[in-house]
């Protein structure tokens, strides 16, 4: 599963990598060393107007027909079975999303000794990450907004680390494919594969939990 990522983009060079449209939500995302589940996380959707603009969602899924707010609430969904499951079915045909990151995280090791792994490209270039967004109506009339990252199953750069990993766009073209409220949701799902072997490289970074994140790269 994928449960700690990194998005140390600034947002004119978020801007310029996929294509935003301008907005107060772009201006005002710092760069992140670690996103973690539960927080405002960035997302990227194609909104009516046909631009691409970014907006927050809680790192967390809560599909939009649950009457009570759930205590758990996954953060990964498998590729496999998102047209089978009724819990992100609607999601994968009318609320697709990417999460932009430059890095993600696959934990290995013992209980009590985990050591966490970064996953990046070997330029460091940001790349994006499938997911859903959901939109939740509390019964007194609250709104939130949750979402989701999409795991299919490890290439051989993260095979000896995890068993999964995010479905991961690394060009422009699957990009849009999957963003498209007119591609159907069984289109769409079947552009959700493993990144290519030999794409990320992996570095060992302790427990980056346990101590002050990095300062943000700043591109």
């Amino acid at each position: 599963m994928c449960g700690l990522y990194r998005l140390t983009i600034a947002p004119e060079a978020m801007k310029a990598a996929f294509s935003l449209a301008e907005g107060p939500e772009l201006a005002n995302c710092c760069p992140r060393a670690l996103v973690r589940p539960g927080e405002p996380a960035p997302i990227i959707r194609r909104e009516e107007d046909g631009a691409y603009h970014l907006r927050f969602a809680l790192w967390g899924f809560v599909p939009h027909w649950m009457k009570e707010w759930p205590k758990q609430r996954p953060i990964n969904a498998r590729a496999e079975s998102l047209l089978e499951r009724p819990y992100f079915r609607s999601a994968v045909r009318h609320h697709r999303c990417l999460f932009p990151a430059d890095g993600f995280h696959e934990w290995t090791g013992q209980p009590g000794h985990k050591h966490a792994i970064l996953f990046t490209l070997p330029d460091e270039r940001p790349f994006a990450m499938a997911g859903l967004w959901s939109r939740w109506m509390g019964a007194d009339g609250s709104e939130m907004e949750t979402c989701v990252i999409i795991t299919v199953d490890a290439n051989a750069d993260v095979r000896p680390v995890h068993p999964r990993m995010p479905a991961i766009f690394l060009n422009e073209a699957d990009r849009a494919a999957w963003l498209d409220p007119a591609c159907p949701a069984e289109e769409a799902v079947r552009l959700l594969k493993p990144a290519p072997d030999g794409t990320f490289s992996g570095h060992d970074v302790g427990h980056p939990l346990k101590r002050p994140p990095e300062q943000p790269r700043l591109l």
